[in-house]
């Protein structure tokens, strides 16, 4: 009976090179196991460790965690007092519009807002002085209101003139009406 091909080609073993004699065989060639008390040390001792990194990972996840939560609960306190701060300075400019509202009820008219979408906002507009101002009112502050005079959106006295915020704040920067330019 002959050996088959695969097994007779190389029965010996490849020499060991020397550069890597001292990784792959023992002492007379033959790869030495160790013994296994020592290896199962080893491999103990490297899964603790290891337990104790992802541990200390976990630990910090938890404090990061817990110190987001705290801040979390800071400003969402701060936003709260923000929050009725503006809305507490919001209700005092309405009730004094509604206070310059009775002071010239011929000229002060309110009507639902088009530019907000929300429901229940008003515009109110007022001349006084001669100037044309107006106003966004929120829902909260309409009953302020009722003394004045609500119009359709279509009303000529609702329609917006172009005039701003900082024509509001700063009337003397237009023009008194019926005043004539000085010619240059």
């Amino acid at each position: 009976m002959s050996m088959p091909f695969w097994r007779r080609r190389n029965q010996e073993p490849e020499p060991v090179r020397p550069q890597f004699q001292g990784l792959a065989r023992g002492t007379g060639g033959v790869a030495s196991i160790g013994d296994p008390v020592t290896i199962l040390t080893n491999a103990l001792t490297e899964a603790q460790e290891e337990a104790a990194r992802w541990k200390r990972h976990a630990d910090a996840y938890d404090a990061e965690r817990s110190e987001a939560a705290q801040l979390s609960h800071h400003y969402r306190n701060q936003l709260e007092r923000a929050e009725r701060d503006r809305d507490g300075a919001y209700r005092e400019r309405a009730q004094l519009l509604a206070w310059l509202t009775a002071l010239h009820p011929s000229t002060a008219v309110i009507t639902a807002s088009p530019d907000v979408d929300e429901d229940g906002w008003q515009l109110l507009y007022l001349v006084a002085g001669g100037w044309r101002m107006s106003w966004h009112i929120a829902p909260c502050d309409v009953p302020l209101f009722k003394h004045v005079t609500v119009v359709e959106s279509t009303d000529p006295r609702v329609q917006w003139d172009r005039h701003g915020a900082e024509v509001r704040a700063a009337p003397e920067s237009r023009p008194a009406p019926g005043a004539r330019r000085a010619r240059r």
